[in-house]
């Protein structure tokens, strides 16, 4: 004959079961396409959503920056090489400015400030910025050109000055992938600024 447990046991197995379950809605991978619907403003003033801006190249890099953030201008020179580095393996850079008070005319001005060979586009009301997980100024995401997330994380590991043994997690990650081999594992965060998205 089955017994059934007492009803102190049945609470506690009921927390458990909602504790595991939880803990493994936590760990579950993000959506593919998480974000190729978001509407975007480039610098021209006109409205492209991400699956638009993606489709051009093979492995796209979106950069999150903040104008006032010294991370992001210590990081400039850096990104203006990789991504000419690049560019022949199919890789396209843009940043992203998802903060208060961006405009298509601001975005233009800083991408020549910054002599970035790349464009900066406007993400109004952070949508993107909420969608990919993006929190700090140099939160990077290298995206497939259907909209596929392939890495998220930082730049690499120095907040300022480079130094000789940093961890270039977007440089291994381009890498990889422009040579076909597997995305090697990282740990990597964003040292920027935290994005003034209101």
């Amino acid at each position: 004959m089955t017994r059934t447990p007492p009803p102190a046991v049945l609470s506690w197995l009921a927390v458990l079961a909602v504790a595991t379950g939880a803990a493994g809605c936590a760990r579950t991978a993000p959506p593919a396409h998480p974000a190729t619907e978001v509407s975007l403003l480039g610098a021209d003033g006109r409205h492209l959503d991400v699956a638009e801006l993606v489709r051009h190249a093979d492995w796209n890099v979106l950069v999150f920056i903040s104008r006032d953030c010294p991370c992001v201008a210590a990081h400039d020179a850096r990104l203006r090489e990789l991504a000419e580095t690049f560019a022949p393996g199919g890789v396209r850079f843009v940043a992203i400015d998802s903060e208060v008070g961006g405009t298509p005319e601001i975005a233009a001005a800083e991408a020549r400030r910054r002599s970035y060979p790349f464009p900066i586009v406007v993400d109004e009301g952070a949508h993107l910025a909420d969608q990919l997980g993006a929190e700090y100024a140099t939160y990077t995401v290298i995206m497939s050109r259907a909209g596929k997330v392939l890495y998220r994380g930082g730049i690499d590991s120095d907040k300022q000055r480079l130094h000789p043994d940093a961890q270039l997690y977007l440089r291994d990650a381009l890498t990889d992938l422009t040579t076909g081999k597997p995305l090697r594992p990282n740990d990597s965060t964003a040292l920027g600024c935290a994005l003034r998205k209101w």
